[in-house]
C-alpha cells in the first residue's frame, strides 16, 4: 500500500475511532434513560430510548470494525476482493442502518407527540380534558404492528445486501426515499395538529412546555434530514470512489483527505450525535415521560362527596396539603379546622374566587382565605400549583401562602389577613367608583394629603423593585392587589399562580386584563396575562395606579376588554389627567405609561422624582 494512501487510511481510521468512542459513551449514557423509560407505563418512550441505545451500539461497532479492517489492509492479511467486500459492507451499514433505526426512533417520538397533543388540551365549556373524537392510544396495537413489520422488512433488506442480493445503489435509493418522505409527512401532520388544536389551550403551563420541547426536537430532526439526503445522493453518485478511498486504494491529496474526513465526521456529528444528545438531556427526558394518565385524573364534584384527603392511593394522586413555612400551626391543618366567616372580606367578580376572613380553631388570629370554585381539577394541576406556591414563599419580603387545600368543589388558599384592606378601597373610601367621569378633585388636596399619597407611591415602587430584583414580574398589578397591614405598610399580592389562573380563565371566566395592564400584555391570547409580561409592564401599571391615586379615578373603569385593547394598544390612548394636578406628578405618570417599554423610567428615576415632589411639599 502506498505511503500516501496509508496516511489517508490512518487519518480516516482515527476519525472513526474517535466517533466510536463517542458512541460508546452515548450508549452508556442512554442506559439510565432507557431504565427510566422502561418504568414508565407508556409504550413509545420505551421504544424511543431502546432504539437510541441500538443506534449508538451499531455505530460504535462499525467504527471499531472499520479500524480493524484498516489495520488488516495495511498488513495485507486479506486478499483484495475480501478486503473490498468488507469495506463495502462497513461503509453502507454505517450509513443505511442508522437511517433505518432513525425511522423507528422518529416514528415513536412522533406518535408520543400525537398522544400528548390529545391528552394535553382542555376543551372549554364542558371542561373535558383530552377527550377527543379520536384517541391515538386506541390505535397503539396497530402502530406497534406497523413498527414490527417495518423492523422485519429492514432486517430483510440488510440481509439481502449482506448476501449481495441488493446493489449499494439500490439500497441507498431506498434510503433516500425514506429520508425524503418522512419529513414531508411529519411536517404536514404537525401543521395540521397545530391548526386543529389552535383554539384549545393546554391543561397547564408545565404540559405546554413539555409539548413544545418534544415538538422542538421533532422540527430539529426534520431539518437534519436535509444534509443526510445530500450525503445519500453523494454516496449513490460516488459510491465506488468512496469505498476505494476507505479501503486505501485511491490516492488523494492532503486537502482531499481533510475534506473527506470533515464530510464524513461532520455528517455523523450533525445528523446523529447532536440529536441523540438532545434526546438524552434531562429536560427532554422529563418532557417525554410526562404521565398524561396522572394529569387527566380528575377530582370532580360528581366523583367525591365530603372532604378529600387522598394519601396517594394510586399512582397519579398527590398529597393535598402544602406546608411551605414548616410551621407546626399549619403542618397538620385540615379544612375542618378552619372557621370561615360567611361575610366576605373582599369579593372577586372576575372568576378567581372570593376572599373571606377565617380563624383556626386552636388559634384566635385572623387569616384571609381565598375560596375558588371549580367543577373539577386534575392532580397534575394541583401539583403545579403547589410548586408555584413554594416559589412564591421563597420571595423575600413577599406575601406568603400559608396553607393550601381543596375539597370536592373548591380550592382554598390561606394567607395573612390585612385589616386595612387594599389601596383601591383606601383611595375610594370617600368617593364612589360608579362615576366614570374624571373628577377634578386635586384642587382640594392639601400638601399633607398629597404627601401621604407620594409616600404610598414611594413604598409601592420599592415593593415592585424588591420583586424585580428577585426576577419576579407581577404582570397584572393594580390597586386591588396592593394591601395594607395594621401598621399601614403595603404589601403586593396576587402574583404567580399562573397555572391555576389560566385554568380559572377557561372554566370560570377569570379575567385579569384591565385598564392597568401594559399594551404589550394586552396582545396575549386569552383573558389572563401570560409570560409576555416584563418588568417594564409593572412600571406601566404603576403609572396607572399613580393616576388613580392622585385623581381617585379608576382607569378605563367598567370598559370592555376589547375597547381597552383598541384604545391602549391600537390608538395609544390614555386617561385624561386633570390640568390642576401637580405638574411633576402628571409628568411622572405620563412617563410611566409610555407605549414603548424601553422609554419608561427605571426605579431610580422614579424614586428620585418622588423625592423631589416630596421635598417640594414639605
Amino acid at each position: 500500500m502506498d505511503d500516501t494512501i496509508k496516511e489517508s487510511a490512518y487519518l480516516l481510521s482515527i476519525a472513526y475511532l474517535l466517533l466510536g468512542l463517542i458512541f460508546i459513551l452515548l450508549a452508556l449514557y442512554s442506559i439510565p434513560c432507557l431504565w427510566k423509560a422502561w418504568k414508565c407505563r407508556q409504550f413509545f418512550p420505551k421504544i424511543f430510548y431502546l432504539f437510541i441505545l441500538a443506534i449508538c451500539c451499531d455505530q460504535a461497532t462499525y467504527q471499531v470494525l472499520y479500524l480493524y479492517e484498516v489495520i488488516t489492509a495495511i498488513k495485507q492479511e486479506k486478499d483484495e476482493n475480501s478486503q473490498t467486500e468488507s469495506f463495502r459492507i462497513i461503509f453502507f451499514q454505517t450509513i443505511y442502518v442508522p437511517d433505518a433505526i432513525f425511522f423507528v426512533i422518529y416514528f415513536s417520538l412522533f406518535w408520543q407527540f400525537l398522544i400528548m397533543m390529545h391528552h394535553g388540551r382542555i376543551k372549554t365549556g364542558s371542561i373535558l380534558v383530552g377527550k377527543r373524537n379520536w384517541n391515538p392510544e386506541q390505535a397503539n396495537s396497530k402502530v406497534r404492528l406497523i413498527l414490527y413489520l417495518y423492523i422485519i422488512g429492514q432486517a430483510t433488506v440488510i440481509w439481502l445486501f449482506m448476501a449481495q442480493g441488493l446493489s449499494p445503489k439500490a439500497i441507498m435509493i431506498c434510503d433516500i426515499a425514506v429520508n425524503a418522505s418522512v419529513p414531508i409527512i411529519v411536517i404536514i401532520m404537525v401543521l395540521y395538529l397545530n391548526i386543529k388544536f389552535s383554539g384549545s389551550p393546554f391543561v397547564s403551563n408545565r404540559y405546554e412546555k413539555s409539548n413544545n420541547k418534544i415538538q422542538q426536537l421533532l422540527w430539529i430532526w426534520i431539518l437534519l434530514r436535509i444534509p443526510q439526503l445530500a450525503v445519500n445522493v453523494v454516496v449513490v453518485v460516488y459510491n465506488d470512489e468512496l469505498i476505494a478511498l476507505m479501503g486505501g486504494k485511491l490516492k488523494v491529496t492532503f486537502i482531499e483527505q481533510l475534506f473527506l474526513i470533515l464530510f464524513i465526521v461532520g455528517d455523523i456529528i450533525i445528523v446523529q450525535i447532536i440529536p441523540v444528545m438532545m434526546a438524552m438531556s434531562n429536560s427532554f427526558l422529563s418532557a417525554l415521560l410526562l404521565d398524561h394518565n396522572r394529569m387527566n385524573q380528575l377530582f370532580s364534584v360528581e366523583t367525591f362527596s365530603g372532604e378529600i384527603n387522598v394519601q396517594e392511593q394510586t399512582q397519579g394522586q398527590v398529597p393535598l396539603k402544602n406546608n411551605p413555612r414548616d410551621d407546626s400551626l399549619f403542618k397538620d391543618l385540615k379544612l375542618k379546622d378552619l372557621d370561615i366567616n360567611d361575610r366576605q372580606f373582599f369579593r372577586k367578580y372576575n372568576g378567581f374566587g372570593e376572599i373571606k376572613v377565617a380563624t383556626i380553631k386552636r388559634d384566635a388570629k385572623k387569616y384571609a382565605v381565598r375560596i375558588i370554585q371549580f367543577k373539577e381539577l386534575s392532580s397534575f394541576l394541583i401539583d403545579e400549583t403547589k410548586q408555584e406556591i413554594e416559589q412564591i414563599n421563597k420571595i423575600k419580603k413577599g406575601y406568603k401562602i400559608l396553607w393550601f387545600d381543596f375539597n370536592e368543589s373548591s380550592m382554598y388558599l390561606l394567607s395573612k389577613y390585612y385589616p386595612n384592606s387594599n389601596l383601591n378601597n383606601f383611595i375610594h373610601k370617600n368617593t364612589g367608583t360608579d362615576n366614570q367621569q374624571i373628577k377634578d378633585i386635586t384642587s382640594s388636596y392639601t400638601n399633607k394629603q398629597l404627601l401621604i399619597r407620594v409616600n404610598i407611591a414611594t413604598d409601592l415602587i420599592k415593593a415592585i423593585q424588591n420583586l424585580h430584583d428577585q426576577n419576579v414580574v407581577h404582570g397584572h398589578l393594580n390597586s386591588s392587589n396592593v394591601l395594607f397591614n395594621d401598621k399601614f405598610k403595603l404589601k403586593i399580592v396576587d402574583y404567580g399562580l399562573r397555572a391555576i389562573k389560566k385554568y380559572a380563565s377557561l372554566v370560570n371566566g377569570y379575567v385579569n386584563k384591565n385598564g392597568y395592564i401594559a399594551p404589550e400584555c394586552l396582545s396575549d391570547k386569552g383573558s389572563v396575562v401570560s409570560h409576555s409580561a416584563i418588568k417594564e409592564s409593572d412600571i406601566y401599571s404603576f403609572g396607572m395606579i399613580l393616576y388613580q391615586l392622585f385623581t381617585e379615578t379608576i382607569p378605563f373603569f367598567n370598559m370592555p376588554q376589547k375597547e381597552i385593547i383598541q384604545l391602549v394598544q391600537e390608538q395609544q390612548s390614555r386617561p385624561k389627567i386633570p390640568a390642576s394636578l401637580n405638574s411633576n406628578i402628571a409628568t411622572l405618570i405620563r412617563c410611566c405609561w409610555q407605549q414603548d417599554p424601553v422609554k419608561r423610567p427605571n426605579y431610580n428615576q422614579i424614586l428620585q422624582t418622588l423625592k423631589q415632589i416630596s421635598d417640594s411639599l414639605e
